[in-house]
């Protein structure tokens, strides 16, 4: 098994607040070992924000190794619980998709407790169809695609998959902000240029529609789903802006280099 599977698999295992800590240990601890991922951090972090931290990053690996160990408990009595608690805010997609039989591509990013969004719309009866890219080590992805599988979503084997997943109501997810996978193009947003992968722009296009944003997080204890209005990808990027800025622990800051300007 792989370093990072078998953290996985341990977090797993481990009752919450052991859990929680292990996670923020092994994010800090990695970020401290990444001096070009720190410096990434901080050129974003000025870039974004307009201020400069030298130690930013030590607050955002604290709150991303919770928010990664919360995300492991996936198919786990405190992931369900998290689910079934949750609230959605912004466009009320479910009654959308039932009652007109809608097909919706929502885009998520890597932000918050970007794992559960798919099983929060499958418990509420929409069908799920998950697109990702593939990861670099075989072992975390087959983990992670388990996980990803809970509650009835189905994850795409390939693109005509996720073509066909348009027929009656149904949402197909797209993560869309630090993948290097297929083509790209940069978009514009309050000074700031921000370069996103085009494919679930294009395929949300193809099916006469927009991509909708969609971002969820811990607020007090509860999982907090907020979904932006389709739109194309300044519409995107601007709520991508518009939640990192208001919550600039929950992002994901590094790996994403020459793709911020």
């Amino acid at each position: 098994m792989s370093l990072p599977g078998a953290a996985l698999a341990l977090v797993r295992a481990l009752p919450d607040s052991p859990a929680v800590l292990l996670s923020r240990a092994i994010v800090l601890l990695y970020l401290a070992l990444r001096p070009d991922y720190r410096q990434e951090i901080r050129r974003n972090l000025r870039i974004i924000m307009g201020k400069d931290s030298r130690w930013f990053w030590m607050r955002n690996g604290w709150r991303l190794g919770m928010n990664l160990a919360v995300m492991a408990k996936v198919r786990c009595r405190t992931g369900d619980a998290i689910i079934d608690r949750a609230r959605v805010y912004g466009e009320n997609l479910t009654r959308k998709l039932m009652e007109r039989e809608l097909h919706v591509a929502m885009a998520s990013f890597h932000f918050g407790l970007w794992e559960y969004l798919p099983q929060v719309f499958s418990r509420n009866g929409c069908r799920v169809l998950l697109a990702v890219g593939e990861q670099r080590d075989p072992v975390l992805s087959r983990q992670v695609s388990d996980l990803r599988r809970a509650r009835g979503v189905k994850m795409a084997e390939g693109i005509r998959q996720v073509i066909k997943a348009g027929a009656g109501p149904s949402i197909t997810g797209f993560m869309l902000d630090n993948t290097s996978q297929g083509t790209q193009s940069w978009t514009e947003c309050d000074g700031v240029n921000i370069r996103l992968p085009d494919i679930g722009f294009r395929l949300a296009e193809r099916k006469g529609g927009r991509l909708a944003p969609a971002f969820a997080r811990l607020d007090r204890g509860r999982m907090r789903v907020d979904v932006y209005p389709a739109g194309d990808e300044r519409a995107a990027a601007r709520a991508l802006l518009d939640q990192v800025r208001q919550h600039p622990e929950e992002w994901v800051w590094w790996g994403k280099a020459g793709a911020i300007q």
